[in-house]
């Protein structure tokens, strides 16, 4: 099978096209033909990373998370799902397990999800770790009908989501793009758009209720400048402040910060699948690789600063 992976685990070795043995799925285990892959900052910081670090880690390394596609070989003793289905899902790269950049790919039943009626392929794969990421980080932030909520970096892979997903709440939303993409940010329901230097920030005067800051970019004193009392900030980032630092800001302050990264259960899929039935939910995808090109895909969602997503096909 064809394949995007690493060679080796140094950090200026990025990863290659090329020809790799198919993967052989065990009794509770389905195999899936990849049709599509959208590309997360998780993917590209590994692509770019020293990958020894990963528990169980062996070369060569297939990267990517999200994928759709079409089942080929169906695990034993599970009525879920039968070969021919169409399932989208996500895979877990931290571990020795191979990611879903590949013509093929093995994985457990639980990671699995049917693709509703009306989505293709592109769009189910642009959904789990942004989607998913965007509904927790305003799950966190407590947003619901009124809230005051300023999402940075509004038109990326999380933001174009949370945008979106925070107007079916009921929530006021300033949203943060660059000028070329006010049009979109406007389109996809923000109530409000601003620039997103800091000068752009040092301009807002009204504080807010929440900020999700899905380009995870914000200094604190701007954050926390812009929060009223009692606000949260949340950053699909892993904070690397102690947990006794963010309790002591708030103690303070009054601020809560917490990370809103991926959840993927049962419940939130459904409330993805549902919003995107009704029309609430549209995925953006301007950039579409086939996988031979991969390697051009990821410079343009790490340096290309893209609308939405990238896709990469089979």
């Amino acid at each position: 099978m064809k394949a995007f992976y690493k060679e080796s685990f140094k950090k200026t070795d990025l990863s290659v096209y090329g020809d790799l043995p198919d993967p052989i799925a065990g009794s509770h285990q389905m195999l899936i033909e990849v049709k599509a892959v959208s590309i997360n900052p998780v993917d590209y910081k590994l692509n770019n990373a020293d990958t020894g670090f990963i528990p169980g880690a062996k070369l060569p390394k297939i990267v990517g998370t999200d994928f759709a596609g079409i089942v080929r070989k169906a695990a034993e003793n599970q009525d879920d799902y039968k070969v021919g289905d169409k399932v989208y899902g996500a895979v877990s790269i931290f571990t020795g397990k191979p990611g879903s950049l590949s013509e093929l790919i093995v994985t457990a039943p639980k990671n699995l999800r049917h693709i509703p009626e009306g989505m293709t392929f592109e769009q189910a794969a642009s959904l789990p770790v942004a989607a998913l990421t965007a509904l927790n980080g305003l799950r966190r932030c407590g947003v619901k009908a009124g809230t005051k909520l300023f999402i940075n970096g509004a038109t990326g892979g999380v933001g174009h989501f949370a945008v979106q997903i925070a107007k079916t709440k009921g929530a006021y939303v300033t949203a943060s793009c660059s000028e070329a993409n006010s049009d979109l940010v406007l389109k996809l329901g923000a109530d409000n758009r601003v620039g997103y230097s800091l000068r752009d920030l040092e301009m807002i005067s009204e504080p807010f209720d929440a900020i999700l800051d899905a380009w995870g970019q914000m200094k604190y004193k701007d954050f926390s400048r812009l929060l009223k009392k009692d606000g949260v900030y949340a950053s699909p980032l892993i904070l690397i402040a102690p947990a006794f630092l963010t309790s002591l800001v708030w103690l303070v302050t009054g601020k809560k910060i917490t990370s809103s990264n991926m959840r993927k259960r049962a419940e939130d899929y459904d409330e993805i699948e549902k919003l995107f039935a009704e029309k609430k939910l549209t995925p953006v995808i301007e950039h579409t690789f086939n996988l031979a090109n991969a390697a051009e895909a990821f410079k343009m969602a790490e340096k290309g600063r893209p609308r939405g997503k990238v896709i990469i096909t089979m």
